[in-house]
């Protein structure tokens, strides 16, 4: 044990060092200081979220199921490393490697996690298999997500550094839950290093061979990972370039191609009678509704496979995503910080609707209708399918930083009454 603590510190100190070092970081416009109290931020974040989920909620959780696998495989590749090396590419289901969208029995949902198992594997190396360490190292790799949003934002608001700082990096619920090992940090990083890598081609016209691959590489992965995510980003993609690249107007743009996008997912049953989309979502949803009832359980209305069960279900999905956990609602006391997390967020929305400053930049305008069409599809989604308050909290923290940095930058701020002597 007290060997491990060692360990720890000092892979820390030599982390710090060597962060310090890389020219992302020496072109962030940040000082040393902030860098690193941010980095420790991610840090401590790590060890919070191991420290709870095994000491409040106990054996069992994903963080520590997630560590226990990776160590098997460790000793997997000690003892039979061609085992090791194949294993991810074999499917033990009676429906070989069918089953693309379902949640069981498959080895695609398998891969999801496979894939973040075999990462924490290496780690063992180094780590002797202690899941703080492993954090060390997982967290150090997911705080590029931040960094890279940090740098797509401040390029955009630059007279904003502090507050993007606040959006980018110290979000509770964000910085929280991408800290632990699973893969929320790993769809934040990959979201932040696709959005980055279309950002810059769209601004500078230009797409590198880096940037195709990165795009192709993070593409790829989002769908392994979190096949719904990259399906909902498929449309704020092509919108936010075909809005870039002419003159049309950003709004006519984006609601033009989500009009054609619902058009084709209920009605592409009609052309390819195997390509169900509702059918993916109602089964998912059912899978959700299946699962042991728990404290944070919530009600959530069944869907049918028709664009009016759909629509009516909306609201309630909007409400699930964007109002709750009300703030007295307190299923468990631990909900709590992440109650009044959510009520500054919908204060923040309200100060922005009376508060904000017009967008005359059209890049950034199209950045800003990208991220909201993409976010509210998202939440529409994960709304539609998941009845637990915890996990619609930690879903939704992946995605807090697309809305809420904006959000900040946009309020003009010196016209707030209280805070309109703060410089930001």
């Amino acid at each position: 044990m007290i060997l491990n603590y060692l360990l720890f510190v000092v892979y820390l100190v030599a982390l710090c060092w060597l962060l310090l070092r890389l020219p992302v970081i020496q072109t962030l416009g940040l000082d040393k200081k902030t860098v690193l109290a941010l980095f420790l931020c991610k840090m401590v974040a790590g060890i919070a979220i191991g420290w709870v989920s095994i000491h409040i909620y106990g054996p069992g959780n994903d963080y520590w199921d997630l560590n226990d696998a990776a160590w098997k495989e460790y000793r997997l590749l000690i003892t039979d490393p061609g085992a090791y090396f194949s294993n991810i590419f074999t499917s033990g289901y009676p429906g070989g490697y069918g089953g693309l969208f379902s949640s069981f029995d498959s080895y695609w949902n398998d891969l999801k996690g496979n894939l973040l198992i075999k990462l924490v594997s290496l780690f063992n190396l180094l780590s002797r298999g202690d899941y703080y360490i492993n954090s060390l190292f997982f967290n150090f790799i997911i705080f590029f997500g931040h960094v890279v949003f940090y740098k797509l934002f401040v390029a955009v608001f630059k007279e904003r550094k502090w507050l993007v700082v606040v959006g980018c990096f110290l979000i509770p619920s964000t910085l929280y839950f991408t800290s632990g090992m699973h893969k929320d940090g790993v769809v934040f990083l990959l979201l932040a290093v696709l959005i980055y890598c279309v950002y810059r081609w769209l601004q500078q016209n230009k797409l590198t061979v880096k940037r195709l691959m990165l795009i192709v590489v993070c593409s790829i992965l989002l769908f392994l990972v979190r096949n719904y995510i990259f399906i909902s980003l498929a449309p704020a993609l092509i919108a936010w370039v075909i809005s870039q690249k002419t003159k049309w107007n950003p709004a006519l743009v984006f609601t033009a191609v989500y009009f054609i996008t619902g058009l084709l997912v209920f009605n592409v049953d009609v052309f390819f009678q195997k390509i169900k989309p509702l059918d993916i979502i109602i089964t998912r949803q059912t899978e959700f509704l299946n699962l042991p009832h728990t404290e944070t359980s919530i009600s959530l209305t069944p869907l049918q496979p028709t664009f009016k069960s759909f629509v009516a279900n909306a609201p309630e999905s909007f409400n699930h995503l964007l109002l709750r956990p009300y703030l007295w609602e307190l299923p468990v006391k631990t909900i709590l910080p992440l109650n009044i997390e959510l009520f500054i967020c919908q204060l923040l929305l309200l100060l922005y609707i009376f508060y904000h400053k017009k967008i005359n930049d059209k890049p950034a305008a199209c950045l800003i209708y990208f991220l909201v069409f993409f976010c509210i599809t998202i939440f529409l989604l994960i709304g539609y399918i998941v009845p637990n308050l915890g996990s619609l909290v930690r879903y939704r923290s992946v995605y807090l930083t697309l809305i809420i940095t904006p959000l900040l930058c946009l309020i003009e701020w010196e016209k707030v009454p209280l805070v309109n002597k703060i410089k930001f």
